[in-house]
């Protein structure tokens, strides 16, 4: 009778472990069900965010809605590996979603936008980046399935950070991919001044970037409403000769 009662609390042990391995690949099954289906959201949307002063309203909207509600989705289901990914993806394109709501999905008004340059530049934040390839990544390694737009973002901020950053003349032994705190400040300041087709030094981009992080790592929904005094007040700080909304309204 104790050997019967032995091997039934063996058995009920290993039974508990294969439930929660089970709920575990349920996740990751979860994942690739919904992976087609992301796949084709991400190419939608860098379609959407390289070509956003043409395309009509409806398509904006239809887009963005989507990778909302594909975010939505793998927020519920995500393995801890990813959780956090997911959650920082659905938040910024949430943001971006609902600035672009605000101007009612007229994409020719986005790039005068505080909260949609704003978020544009958060977009393009190395977190932000970092939480696509990996988002992506588990794609491919779990779902046998490439993310052919892995990683989404503004054409005019640059490409993914800490890539590029400029390298001048008395540089050339300086590694652009060294991935440090000062090589990505650097670059994201050369990639928020690109916009504005001003030449810039090193020092004054990693002014301008050391800022700008600061800035952005606080209340996000404050930062989208103040974008444009805040980057005034920074190019200011930083001695970069750039009038904003002079700027503006020249575009």
């Amino acid at each position: 009778m104790r050997l019967v009662k032995s091997l039934f609390l063996l058995l009920s042990f290993f039974g508990i472990l294969g439930l929660a391995a089970c709920g575990q690949s349920a996740e990751t099954r979860s994942v690739c069900q919904l992976s087609s289906r992301w796949n084709q959201t991400s190419a939608d949307v860098a379609t959407v965010l390289r070509e956003l002063g043409s395309l009509p309203a409806g398509q904006i909207r239809d887009t963005m809605l989507e990778v909302v509600s594909n975010l939505q989705a793998f927020s519920e289901i995500a393995p801890r590996e990813i959780r956090n990914d997911v959650e920082l993806l659905l938040n910024t394109y949430g943001a971006l979603s609902d600035a672009l709501e605000a101007i009612e999905w007229d994409g020719s008004a986005a790039s005068r936008d505080a909260a949609v340059t704003s978020t544009g530049v958060r977009l393009a934040s190395d977190e932000i980046q970092s939480a696509q390839t990996n988002f992506a990544k588990f794609i491919s390694d779990n779902c046998s399935l490439e993310i052919e737009n892995a990683v989404n973002q503004f054409p005019n901020v640059g490409s993914t950070l800490p890539d590029p950053v400029i390298i001048g003349d008395d540089e050339t032994n300086l590694d652009a991919g060294a991935d440090n705190e000062e090589s990505v400040a650097r670059a994201f300041g050369y990639v928020v001044v690109e916009r504005f087709g001003v030449a810039i030094t090193d020092d004054q981009a990693s002014c301008v970037g050391d800022a700008l992080l600061g800035a952005t790592s606080g209340d996000s929904s404050t930062v989208d409403l103040t974008y444009w005094e805040m980057l005034q007040e920074i190019f200011d700080t930083c001695e970069v000769k750039i009038d904003v909304k002079t700027a503006l309204e020249n575009e």
